[in-house]
């Protein structure tokens, strides 16, 4: 991570306080860290803080925060592959998947009492650094569930669930129901990244970690308010939670928190 900034004592506290935040947030000791130098554009203007040992070190994102415009720009690098899609279904698809993780995990969060807008855009990059997705198309009337385990050497599959036009379900209902399953499972590799198996393939507590079935405890989708885009609700005695998943659906502030903690960051005034 390197960071710039044009008056290195004001700025810098505020950056250390920044990174004291976002290790409590989200559960990170503070005694495992290494020390990181923020450089001044003026000569001989330097300062070290503290950062986190396994903070800043993910490939497959970089942030961007603007102090004085309390702003935070996200680019998410994902390599969307084509495998035997055809170019119009390929370019379908990846626009989709782009607008979901744009719609559901841009939001805002707090740090040390004061706001930042948080836009997360997320980028097609043909590179072994972004983060690997198989695009595919389920013709058939089954669901065909789409995962990304968030392990190296696996990719992740986004599914679009074109025969649910069999059951007379809209395009337009299934094109909404990819973007949201793709921003979920984009999220996986933040969980997974931040807090390993348990907090990824166990969906926040929400769902046991192999069988990925949801527990007994979770109540049903909330009727009204927030829905946590990374947790499972039972959903079995509400068939209409899909709409206002559709609607509702967000990633949690702490989740983006874990996503600028994984990813590299540029530091402006």
């Amino acid at each position: 991570m390197e960071l710039t900034t044009n008056n290195p004592e004001k700025n810098a506290s505020t950056l250390e306080v920044f990174e004291e935040h976002l290790n409590k947030a989200i559960g990170k000791p503070t005694l495992d860290f290494r020390m990181q130098t923020v450089r001044g554009l003026r000569k001989n203007t330097t300062r070290e803080i503290k950062i986190y040992n396994g903070a800043h070190k993910a490939t497959w994102a970089k942030t961007i925060i603007n102090r004085k415009l309390r702003t935070i720009y996200i680019d998410v690098f994902i390599n969307f592959k084509k495998n035997d899609l055809n170019s119009s279904d390929y370019n379908r698809l990846k626009e989709l998947a782009i607008e979901g993780i744009k719609q559901y995990w841009s939001n805002n969060i707090t740090v040390d009492g004061v706001v930042f807008k948080v836009i997360v855009n997320c980028l097609h990059k043909d590179s072994s650094i972004a983060i690997p997705v198989d695009l595919k198309i389920e013709e058939g009337l089954n669901y065909n569930r789409p995962m990304n385990p968030a392990i190296l050497g696996i990719d992740a599959s986004f599914i679009y669930q074109r025969g649910q036009r069999k059951a007379g379900i809209s395009s337009k209902i299934i094109d909404a129901e990819f973007k949201l399953t793709s921003a979920h499972e984009f999220g996986h590799s933040i969980l997974m990244y931040a807090g390993g198996i348990g907090l990824s393939w166990g969906h926040k507590g929400s769902t046991h970690i192999l069988l990925q079935s949801v527990k007994s405890s979770m109540p049903e989708y909330p009727k009204n308010g927030k829905i946590d885009i990374m947790k499972y609700y039972d959903d079995k005695s509400d068939p209409k939670s899909l709409f206002r998943r559709l609607k509702n659906s967000i990633a949690m502030e702490i989740d983006l928190k874990r996503l600028i903690w994984s990813s590299s960051i540029l530091w402006k005034n």
